[in-house]
């Protein structure tokens, strides 16, 4: 029975990489526990308090291996701004290489609608974890839908996790866009606490370059190894903005 099903795996990774991705998860032989499926989903309330502007997200991400040390992540978000009647969905697809267990680097693209328009950004980023620290970094140039105008996004996050305290952890982090509509930076310092298996409530305080402080608290919730890249979209980077 193994030699007939062998061929047939070959066949569909080969051909169709991306519907591997959920039979794999799926699938309890030994020989694909790798490619178990795995992900975060975050819900995430922030305020500007110099604006006086609340946003809430909530943002769902899935990653697996669909061939050897190959793998892919799709996210799907949706903010909004309470003081609006709109609401900003967005989407992002990533394909990357493992060559290690605590390294991945890859190229992405993500589309969102947002004030005053839409956009996609087409990047590349990298990402080194252990135990005890990770650190992840972004590069991306932005086309505006339906304009002319164009930008490019860069940005960093790093978490360090205390030893004598595993739950807790440390984080900070910065993005800058440059490029009309979309100028604008922002840095932040936060902790994360993991309250139970897979459950964590953090909370993160940081300053716009309008000088404006923003503070958010969020719930994490991972299952499996969690995502293989962070949040790259425009609302969950500038929260509050």
């Amino acid at each position: 029975m193994n030699s007939k099903q062998r061929p047939v795996r070959r066949t569909n990774l080969t051909r169709f990489g991306l519907v591997a991705l959920p039979l794999a998860a799926l699938s309890a032989t030994p020989a694909l526990a790798e490619r178990a499926l795995n992900g975060t989903f975050e819900i995430e309330l922030a305020r500007n308090s110099d604006t006086l502007v609340n946003t809430k997200r909530v943002e769902g991400s899935f990653a697996g291996m669909i061939w050897h040390d190959f793998g892919a992540q799709f996210d799907l978000g949706i903010g909004k701004h309470e003081q609006y009647t709109s609401t900003s969905p967005s989407a992002g697809a990533h394909v990357f290489y493992k060559p290690t267990e605590q390294s991945a680097i890859g190229a992405y693209l993500a589309a969102e609608d947002r004030r005053p328009g839409n956009a996609y950004f087409y990047g590349i980023e990298g990402v080194y974890r252990t135990d005890q620290f990770g650190i992840e970094g972004y590069i991306a140039m932005r086309d505006d839908i339906a304009e002319s105008t164009s930008g490019s996004r860069v940005g960093f996050d790093f978490d360090y996790t205390l030893a004598g305290l595993p739950q807790l952890s440390l984080m900070t982090g910065a993005v800058y866009d440059d490029g009309a509509p979309l100028e604008r930076g922002y840095g932040y310092v936060g902790a994360s606490y993991e309250v139970a298996d897979g459950i964590a409530l953090g909370g993160t305080v940081g300053r716009n370059d309008d000088g404006a402080t923003i503070a958010a608290i969020n719930a994490t919730f991972t299952f499996g190894k969690g995502s293989t890249f962070g949040r790259r979209d425009s609302f969950g980077l500038y929260p509050g903005y």
